[in-house]
Order: C-alpha cells, then sequence, then structure tokens
C-alpha cells in the first residue's frame, strides 16, 4: 500500500514540475514532500522566457494590398490590408516630413481604409503607414506618393458674336461666329415663340453642332420668333446666351416711316405703340427698387482687371473677353432679365445676363468688336411678362493695341540692327589688328 501511495506521489510531483519550469523538486523516501521551489532570475531579460510549448509574437503585422483608392482635386482614398488585426496610422504631407497630418485608427482590424480630405489640387502629396498589432509589434511602409487632380472646369465659354437673324419667306437665316476658346464644343440653338429661351433646355431645339449658320424653315410669315444660342465646351459648361429675334416676311421690309397700321408694323418685325411703328419694344416703368438700378451697379471685367466707367463710357481692350455682370442682391426678385445690347454699325447684337452657379451674380461673357472705335451699349432691365423696364444707356470705347505693339517690335528690331553693326564693326578691327600682328611677327 505504502509503494502505490508512493507511487501516486511521485507522479503528482512530476506533474507538478512540469508546470513549474526552472524549479528543484527534492523527494524523501517517505511520504514527507519537500518541494523547493528557485525562480530563475528575470534580469537582464527584457520579457519572461515563455514556458516551454507556449508560442511568443515577435512578428509585425505585414501590410500589404496598399492602393488608393479613389483621387479627386480635394481629397484622396488609401485602403490597405494587414495581416493579423492591427491599430494603424497614416502620416502624410507634401513632403516626407508629413508634416500635414496624422491619421490615426481606433479599432484592431484586418481592413484598413482612410480619407484625406482638404487637399490642394494639383499637388503632390507624400505618405506612410505604420501598423501595430496587440503585442506592440510595429511595421511601417515605405513612402508612398499621390497627385490631386486640376480643378474641375466650371468656367463658361464667352457667347457667340454677331448673332444676326436673316428674315425670309417663311424662314430665317441665322449665322455668327463661334467663340474663339480653346475648348469650346458646339453651339446649341433654342427657339421659342413667347420670348427669348433663358437656358438651353427652355424651348424648342433647332439646332446643335459647331457651324456658324443655320436656315430656319417651314416657319409662318408675319409672326416673331425668338432664338437664343448657347455655346458649349467640352466640360458642358454653357455660355450666358446670345439672343436675336425676327419676323419671316415675304418680299422687302418697308421702311419703318411708311407704315400706318399696327398689323403692318408687327408683320414687319417691329413694335407699335403711341400710335406709331418703332424699331425698340415700349418701356414700361418698374417698381421703385428697379428704378434704383444704374450703370455703376454693373462691373466690366477684362483679364480679371475691373473696368471703371466714366461718364458711362468704359474703354476696353481689343480681342479680349469682356465680362459684364450685376451683383445677385441687386437684381430684384420682379426681374426675369437682363440684357445688353451692343450696337455696331446699323446692326445691334445683345446678350443675356444669366445667375452663376453661386448665385451670386447674373453676367455674360463676350467678345468686344475687334475694330477700334466707341460703340453704344445698353442695358436692358425685364420682367417676368418680358416687358422693358428700364434701359440704362452706355458706351464701350475699344482701345486699339496693334500700334503700341508695333511700335515695341519697332524699337526691339531697331536695338537688333544696332548690335549687329556694332558687332561687325568689332569684328572687322579685331580682324585688321591681327593681321597687322601677324606681318610685323613675319619681320
Amino acid at each position: 500500500m505504502k509503494n502505490e501511495f508512493k507511487k501516486i506521489i511521485i507522479s503528482i510531483t512530476l506533474l507538478f514540475s512540469f508546470f513549474i519550469p526552472f524549479s528543484t523538486i527534492a523527494l524523501t523516501g517517505n511520504t514527507n514532500i519537500n518541494l523547493q521551489v528557485t525562480t530563475t532570475p528575470t534580469e537582464p531579460t527584457p520579457s519572461p522566457t515563455p514556458p516551454p510549448g507556449q508560442y511568443v509574437d515577435i512578428i509585425p503585422p505585414v501590410i500589404y494590398s496598399l492602393f488608393i483608392s479613389k483621387t479627386t482635386f480635394n481629397s484622396a482614398s488609401i485602403e490597405w490590408k494587414t495581416d493579423e488585426p492591427a491599430l494603424c496610422q497614416v502620416f502624410w504631407g507634401t513632403t516626407q516630413e508629413y508634416k500635414e497630418g496624422i491619421i490615426s485608427g481606433t479599432v484592431f482590424s484586418l481592413s484598413h481604409k482612410t480619407s484625406l480630405i482638404n487637399l490642394s489640387a494639383e499637388t503632390n502629396y507624400n505618405f506612410k503607414i505604420s501598423c501595430k498589432d496587440s503585442k506592440g509589434n510595429e511595421s511601417e511602409t515605405k513612402n508612398q506618393k499621390f497627385t490631386t487632380l486640376s480643378l474641375p472646369d466650371t468656367t463658361a465659354p464667352n457667347n457667340v458674336s454677331n448673332f444676326e437673324a436673316i428674315p425670309e419667306n417663311q424662314q430665317i437665316v441665322l449665322q455668327w461666329q463661334n467663340p474663339a476658346d480653346s475648348d469650346f464644343k458646339i453651339v446649341r440653338i433654342i427657339r421659342s415663340e413667347e420670348f427669348y429661351p433663358q437656358n438651353p433646355w427652355e424651348g424648342k431645339l433647332i439646332y446643335e453642332s459647331s457651324n456658324s449658320s443655320f436656315v430656319d424653315i417651314n416657319l409662318t410669315n408675319g409672326k416673331r420668333y425668338y432664338y437664343t444660342a448657347f455655346s458649349y465646351d467640352f466640360a458642358g459648361n454653357f455660355s450666358s446666351g446670345a439672343v436675336v429675334s425676327a419676323v419671316p416676311i415675304a418680299g422687302e421690309i418697308p421702311p419703318i416711316e411708311e407704315i400706318a397700321t399696327e398689323q403692318q408694323c408687327s408683320e414687319s418685325g417691329f413694335y407699335w405703340y403711341d400710335n406709331a411703328c418703332h424699331i425698340e419694344q415700349q418701356i414700361i416703368p418698374g417698381p421703385p427698387e428697379v428704378e434704383k438700378i444704374s450703370l455703376n451697379d454693373f462691373e466690366f471685367i477684362q483679364k480679371g482687371i475691373k473696368l471703371f466707367e466714366t461718364e458711362g463710357n468704359i474703354e476696353i481692350q481689343e480681342n479680349e473677353p469682356l465680362t459684364i455682370l450685376i451683383n445677385y442682391e441687386k437684381v430684384p426678385e420682379v426681374l426675369k432679365t437682363i440684357m445688353v445690347t451692343l450696337k455696331k454699325g446699323n446692326k445691334t447684337f445683345s446678350f443675356l445676363l444669366r445667375i452663376n452657379q453661386e448665385k451670386t451674380a447674373y453676367l455674360a461673357s463676350l467678345v468686344p468688336p475687334t475694330e477700334p472705335g466707341v460703340y453704344p451699349a445698353i442695358l436692358s432691365v425685364l420682367d417676368y411678362q418680358s416687358q422693358v423696364l428700364k434701359r440704362i444707356p452706355a458706351q464701350l470705347t475699344v482701345r486699339e493695341t496693334k500700334k503700341a505693339f508695333s511700335l515695341i517690335s519697332w524699337f526691339a528690331q531697331y536695338y537688333i540692327l544696332i548690335i549687329l553693326i556694332i558687332t561687325l564693326i568689332f569684328v572687322g578691327i579685331s580682324y585688321f589688328y591681327i593681321k597687322k600682328f601677324k606681318a610685323n611677327a613675319a619681320k
């Protein structure tokens, strides 16, 4: 019995010794057991030695499948994975010092995704990713790079120039000049029998291409048709609209002073009021807020520079697009349309001022006349019944810049000629003295 009990005690001792490493166990020959445990010192080892059969994680997480899933002009989305749950940080900036910011994760995960926002357009950025597992093992990527996109094109092209309508029998011939914008794509012409279409969807589409003329056929003589031409760029932006109206007529249009009836006046494309035929619409006095609008409320801008008017005259440069605008808060709610009409000789060309995307201003961009001179202009304010409430006169003086450039060119040519003459004289004198020196040396 004692031997069996002793065997049991020995077995228990052996089993206990397995769970207490680095121990000395002394056994006596009787049932009294004396256990003496001596623990191995931990210093200078920084971490305890694992028990036999137990694994200690000293391997950092592996970062893989790193890619930039989306880049815009002001943001970037970054995705990556780790081979074990990890907590990650993204360091980013315009240089490899990553001064712009740090994004820290809050959850241990295998799949990771973050977004960098409020970035600058067309800018190179650097970033790196650092990940830690639950044991504190850390790994990081090498420097990574990406470039944000350019700002989206939101600038509308200039309006077509010299948009005119020539009435004929049951048809109207439309002709114009396309804008010179590098990203110009097409012209879209919309027709209405009520008033000038305010946008490319208001009315009937009759033309969409990049030519410079079109014949609108199958029309009714004596009826007025309104047209708006919108120029488009490749980004889908469209201009404020150039407008024109006409009345088809069989035969010649009689002189306005010979027209004596309202029917004949309207059929000839004119306006009847005050028992007489007129070229322009009648002005219906508007509310006080409309009467307050003056030329000083409008801005004229060329090459980003605001031009100032002097006694109703605005001096502009030729061949440079001109933007005319009025702030949104200065336009009463009763208004429907603001138009600018430019007179060139015996012809007039009109353009709509359209509200911009930010709803801060009504504006139109047009190309001034190419010939220097003084051109009368009218800013017309219309209500929702298409009645003219006010006309504001102005004039555009187109300055000639070719002479200035020619003068500069002449000075440049003159300067080059002087330099060439001096060079030839210097070469000639040098040649003479070299030849003379050689002759003296030969003697």
